[in-house]
């Protein structure tokens, strides 16, 4: 991350925050009773000797406490058996830029759940990966070709993780379309592909914002999925976007809008798809996403059901419980999801939006040609239709035929 001068005066003592720790000898319920007192604590230092050795992930800790039988096996031994023994730890003396350095090398954990401070090996408080980032910016808003070289590292960041799914994409599908493409350098669409023994799974979000602030929006997302995915399987999809949905209330302090941490509205709309292979279903659950499925015979394209709920927003319960959806796939069914940047671009003679009707006609039209071409047809018309209208947001689509 090449970080402008003005940042190399800052230390990273700068973004310290005072919270409390506990030592090895202190066993669950006392950490349970922290995490109870400390609402907005995202995660707790271990210290031994006053030096760091470990810190306990609020979010981690709560979900395997909350599993059968936890309690009875864990409440009274040591918090080190849910404790990270890996945090970043960084002298406070350390410049912004090595420390922005070392947040990349460690990727999005230090940018979600923080980082441990330090003097002579002691510790002295936490760090947050968010503050990094908004004191980055600041400096960086002031020195426009420094933000131009950011951007462009966070375009290669950004792509570097999408093309891992979009390589597992073509390992696992003969007939199949993807589309990415940015409204400015970086964005904030994101998908996520992964194979499993019985199937696989296709996430597709659309994060809040786009350029710079969607993009990391989109490593949150991307941590939020990794994290939901050791606690719930593939396909569960309505518990994957619980999952991301609480943990993205928390990363982002929303969980308790009526405190003084309740200030972001940061979120996104997503869709979580899980085909099971063996059995020949479609399990998905949606929240505010489009999704189209032209059943080989059928002469309608059919929109799937989507909760009207985004993912992670202040209005959105942190426990609020997604819908799971089923239907049988047969031979020569299409599927398509699009984010709304497709949708609500605006062009045509009257300077309308796109809508989902022109994608279901063209779905139809398109409905003997392989996926590939069909995206091609769709990129086309997007782009006929836009005509001399700018781009409203980032696009993203989908799709694939059984």
């Amino acid at each position: 991350m090449d970080i402008p001068l003005s940042s190399r005066q800052l230390t990273a003592g700068v973004l310290r925050i005072d919270v409390p720790h506990v030592t090895p000898e202190a066993n669950n319920v006392q950490v349970m009773s922290m995490f109870s007192e400390h609402k907005s604590l995202i995660g707790l230092p271990v210290l031994e000797q006053n030096r760091p050795i470990g810190m306990i992930n609020r979010h981690i800790f709560l979900s395997q406490m909350s599993r059968p039988f936890f309690h009875e096996l864990y409440d009274q031994k040591s918090c080190i058996a849910f404790m990270d023994k890996t945090p970043l730890i960084v002298d406070a003396g350390a410049g912004l830029d090595f420390l922005a350095e070392r947040v990349v090398e460690t990727g999005d954990k230090a940018i979600t759940e923080g980082f441990i401070l330090t003097e002579e090996n002691q510790y002295i408080g936490i760090g947050l990966g968010l503050d990094l980032i908004r004191t980055v910016s600041d400096l960086q808003a002031k020195q426009h070709m420094q933000i131009m070289q950011s951007i462009e590292y966070a375009r290669i960041i950004q792509e570097s993780m999408l093309n891992r799914s979009r390589q597992n994409i073509e390992q696992a599908l003969a007939d199949w379309c993807l589309y990415w493409h940015p409204r400015d350098c970086v964005g904030g669409d994101i998908y996520a592909f992964q194979r499993y023994e019985n199937g696989w799974l296709l996430v597709l979000a659309d994060c809040t914002g786009h350029g710079v602030p969607g993009a990391f929006m989109t490593f949150i997302f991307s941590s939020a999925l990794e994290k939901a995915l050791t606690l719930c399987p593939p396909d569960e999809p309505d518990r994957l976007l619980a999952a991301i949905n609480h943990y993205i209330k928390q990363t982002l302090s929303q969980s308790h809008p009526t405190g003084d941490m309740g200030q972001s509205n940061d979120g996104c709309d997503a869709i979580a798809v899980f085909v099971d292979t063996q059995h020949e279903q479609l399990i998905w659950s949606g929240a505010r996403m489009h999704a189209f499925l032209l059943a080989a015979d059928e002469d309608a394209v059919t929109v799937l059901d989507s909760d009207r709920k985004g993912i992670g927003y202040s209005d959105t319960a942190h426990d609020y419980p997604w819908r799971r959806h089923q239907r049988p796939l047969r031979r020569g069914d299409s599927l398509l999801i699009a984010t709304d940047g497709v949708t609500d671009q605006i062009g045509g003679p009257r300077d309308i939006m796109f809508g989902k009707k022109r994608i279901q006609s063209l779905l139809l039209q398109q409905r003997a040609l392989p996926m590939s071409s069909v995206s091609e047809a769709l990129r086309h018309a997007l782009h006929e239709w836009q005509g001399k209208q700018p781009s409203r947001d980032d696009m993203a689509w989908f799709g694939f035929r059984w």
